[in-house]
């Protein structure tokens, strides 16, 4: 591996401490849990990797971490993980949803498949989780992700493992990595960089109906 990297996890059901091992075994690393991680530890690295399990569409616990974003993005790699099979849409959609726009160009973004085990989910969770299946139940179309989610609610899945990463292992060691198994970076250029930034910040300055055509510029 090119640099020194530290991977920040959060894991609630095990399945992402699971890939951080995997991870470890294959490429050698530091880890801390993303609740024990402080902004002195990052500087240290030659690269950063959030790991997170999905829910909702956003990886667990990178709202606190993102106010490390500042220092941290132009050596930030990020994957979430969830029960869905990897689809190539699955990564971008993670990213937009997760990262602010002020740094989502920067930062790859990968997703690998985890489980899912309808008894370790918690009361509220259990709620919540009952009442989408009830508006799946009732909807006269299903989409791919509605239909693998009654799949799982009926039986529990484990698909961990290091083939599901293997990109992301990849693209550490310097690797390439084909552009359909992760959302890649869309600014490596400075001088795209600071022309970037000089439109964020031209949007923050601007009117209200100025500023949310210069953020749907920016988000293109």
């Amino acid at each position: 591996m090119k640099g020194k990297l530290l991977i920040v996890f959060y894991s609630k059901y095990g399945y992402v401490k699971r890939y951080v091992d995997i991870l470890g075994n294959a490429i050698g690393c530091d880890a801390v849990p993303a609740d024990k991680c402080r902004g002195d530890m990052l500087a240290g690295y030659d690269k950063i990797l959030y790991i997170g399990s999905v829910r909702g569409g956003v990886i667990n616990g990178f709202g606190k971490f993102s106010e490390y974003l500042g220092a941290v993005y132009k050596k930030l790699i990020v994957c979430g993980v969830g029960y869905m099979p990897f689809r190539n849409h699955i990564p971008q959609r993670v990213k937009e949803a997760t990262i602010s726009v002020a740094y989502e160009k920067f930062v790859p973004v990968f997703y690998a498949q985890g489980g899912f085990d309808l008894d370790e989910l918690g009361r509220m969770e259990k709620m919540q989780l009952a009442m989408r299946v009830r508006q799946i139940q009732s909807a006269e179309i299903l989409s791919d992700e509605d239909t693998f989610l009654m799949s799982v609610v009926k039986a529990p899945i484990d698909e961990v493992k290091k083939e599901n990463v293997q990109p992301l292992i990849d693209y550490i060691e310097g690797r390439t990595v084909d552009e359909k198994l992760y959302s890649p970076p869309e600014i490596t250029d400075a001088e795209e960089e600071k022309q970037f930034f000089a439109e964020l910040d031209s949007a923050a300055k601007a009117p209200d109906d100025k500023k949310r055509e210069l953020k749907k510029k920016l988000k293109k």
